[in-house]
């Protein structure tokens, strides 16, 4: 199949699955800013915090979609890493939940959780029960869409995604104003078990069983090439957590803008993302394209990106506003923070997706966490630079993923020019 006839059909259900949990998620954090706004700063802090062990634990699996794609015509070995691969996810589950108990008996500890310890606490061990059904739903997601259910998985992730949304909009008008937030959080544990219980049900429909299996092969496969995602997103994620800290301490007004910030920037990093999947399962599926396909893939995301910028320009005042009410006023300089993260981390996700259809992830999450991790925080936390406002450390950031794009672009032509190399006897 040619690329753009690929990206062509992957696009629009891809972009789908994901944009419905952030409209979810971003209807959520409105309602709660809305309703009692200073609730905003805490939700997103408990939120930062077990982001890194669901991110790290359900990443783990991101690579199903390619190993699926690399076997689109073996029906045995489809089944072999369904029947793997669930049984990795469900292990995935029960560490998850052991982490979140650990988390839990010390995060009153925090420094950041001392904005009110005890509404931290009490968030903290409603959204514990989301974590283990979200690794699960993660392989089975992943799985379907790289089968060619992608259709029928945002069809699913739509309807729950709305399921969940009513349940929000009963708890806003029913509960009182320091109430909702706790039923609020629980929008993630309803909507999550919802979501499972349908993708069971598609399971079933395409004859995939649930008979655990332990192959050596598949479970080295997820992990050899999953892992490094993982760690890579959680490097991520532990760089917006040691972010959060510093902010809810010296400047917690900052935690809410980051919030809001990042809601936008997540938002129009949607539809990238599912450009950014189907490149990758495009080149699992036909790896010797790869270089052709690299070039046409950075000229379709440098059109997207354009189309976004102006979408931006356009109705960015309305959208900082229902997002975060006056937490964020949307000025010169806050298109410019959100333009420069939404380039910088647009060309990244190509970079790396490109890459994980090559088979190649351990080495650019290394340096991707390398630059987060070992330059950026130590600039942040030990670094003099004053009083600073938000757009400082969002530019920081964006510098920070410029500097991992240069190292990726280099990664890249390394691989393509050992593949073009001729084999030697």
């Amino acid at each position: 199949m040619r690329y753009e006839r690929f990206m062509r059909r992957s696009l629009v259900p891809l972009t789908i699955s994901r944009v419905m949990p952030y409209f979810g998620i971003t209807f959520l954090l409105a309602l709660v800013a809305h309703k009692h706004a200073s609730d905003l700063a805490l939700m997103s802090y408990v939120l930062a915090i077990f982001s890194v062990v669901a991110v790290m634990l359900s990443m783990s699996l991101g690579a199903t979609g390619n190993l699926i794609a690399e076997h689109s015509d073996d029906i045995q070995e489809k089944t072999y890493l369904f029947r793997g691969g669930f049984s990795v996810s469900l292990i995935m589950a029960v560490v998850s939940l052991l982490i979140g108990f650990v988390i839990l008996a010390w995060i009153a500890d925090f420094p950041g959780a001392q904005m009110n310890v005890n509404k931290v606490h009490a968030l903290a061990a409603i959204y514990i029960g989301a974590i283990p059904v979200l690794v699960i739903n993660t392989f089975l997601q992943f799985f379907h869409e790289a089968n060619g259910d992608a259709r029928a998985c945002s069809i699913i992730r739509s309807g729950a995604t709305v399921c969940a949304g009513l349940y929000l909009g009963v708890a806003f008008h029913a509960a009182g104003t320091e109430s909702f937030i706790y039923w609020a959080v629980g929008y993630f544990l309803f909507g999550e078990v919802l979501l499972l219980l349908c993708l069971l049900r598609l399971s079933w429909r395409r004859n995939f069983d649930f008979y655990p299996m332990y192959c050596t092969r598949t479970t080295q496969s997820i992990i050899r090439l999953g892992f490094p995602i993982a760690f890579g997103l959680a490097g991520q994620k532990l760089y917006f957590y040691l972010l959060n800290e510093k902010l809810a301490t010296e400047a917690s007004a900052q935690v809410a803008q980051l919030s809001v910030y990042m809601s936008v920037v997540g938002l129009f990093m949607i539809p990238v993302i599912a450009y950014c999947q189907a490149h990758s399962l495009y080149i699992s599926r036909h790896a010797e394209q790869r270089l052709a396909s690299y070039v046409k893939g950075q000229l379709g995301l440098s059109i997207l990106i354009v189309l976004l910028l102006g979408v931006l320009s356009v109705a960015g005042r309305s959208l900082f506003f229902w997002l975060g009410e006056t937490i964020v006023t949307f000025d010169r300089d806050a298109f410019i923070s959100v333009s420069c993260l939404l380039a910088s981390g647009s060309v990244l996700s190509l970079s790396t997706s490109h890459l994980r259809g090559l088979r190649d992830t351990l080495a650019p999450q290394l340096m991707m966490n390398m630059v987060m991790l070992s330059v950026l925080i130590p600039i942040i936390y030990f670094a003099n630079v004053g009083n600073v406002d938000i757009h400082f450390y969002l530019r920081l950031q964006s510098a920070g993923l410029l500097v991992g794009c240069i190292c990726l672009q280099l990664r890249i032509r390394h691989r393509h020019v050992v593949a073009a190399k001729p084999a030697t006897v």
